[in-house]
């Protein structure tokens, strides 16, 4: 199984010397989770694939460091670069080989808060935030929970916090069942970002 720092390597050696530059002239200005800042933009240039590696690894540790090198992949329009990244990361995430037994696990314990809050709606504003990946999101939910009139208006919207403000606008009138959908959805997709908000 693949760890964060091999993925994230992975993900720079399928770059060309373009590409890779753009890699880190927008990972200096890429907006980060509270807490943390960005590199020092001295050295950053001068680094290769496997020191930028380890340089990542080392401030954000693996699992937001994967994270943050999807969202810059994605930021420079390197789309299946960065699904290729999501998808090796969610298989790495997975602990049980055998998928069926795991996801409901995982689901009855985070679907619904002690509030009885839904986990969507408790996390709304870093979902809206921080979600990187929607276009499978969206493909899941068209059909079932979703219209093609409400799924081409959600489309419209030219940036990722903009999708998810509309898709929460149509959620008001979505039961627990179809807000479950959606966190399956998001947990397949997004893993370290859903992970992340179990544990805190």
């Amino acid at each position: 199984m693949l760890r964060g720092r091999d993925l994230i390597l992975e993900a720079l050696d399928n770059l060309t010397e373009d590409e890779f530059k753009r890699f880190k002239n927008k990972l200096r200005t890429v907006p980060l989770r509270e807490g943390y800042c960005h590199l020092p933009r001295g050295p950053l240039q001068d680094l290769d694939r496997v020191d930028l590696t380890d340089k990542i690894v080392s401030y954000y540790l693996e699992g937001y460091g994967t994270e943050l090198t999807l969202r810059v992949l994605q930021d420079i329009g390197m789309q299946e670069e960065a699904v290729r990244l999501q998808q090796a990361a969610g298989s790495a995430s997975t602990p049980h080989p055998t998928g069926n037994a795991a996801p409901p696990t995982q689901h009855s314990a985070t679907a619904s808060t002690p509030s009885g809050m839904h986990f969507v709606d408790k996390h709304r504003a870093i979902l809206i935030s921080d979600v990187t990946l929607l276009d499978p999101v969206l493909d899941r939910l068209y059909g079932q929970v979703l219209k093609p009139e409400q799924y081409e208006a959600i489309r419209a919207e030219s940036t990722i916090p903009k999708q998810m403000r509309v898709l929460y606008s149509f959620m008001r009138a979505w039961d627990n069942t179809c807000k479950d959908l959606l966190l399956e959805a998001l947990r397949e997709t997004n893993p370290f970002l859903v992970q992340r908000l179990e544990r805190s």
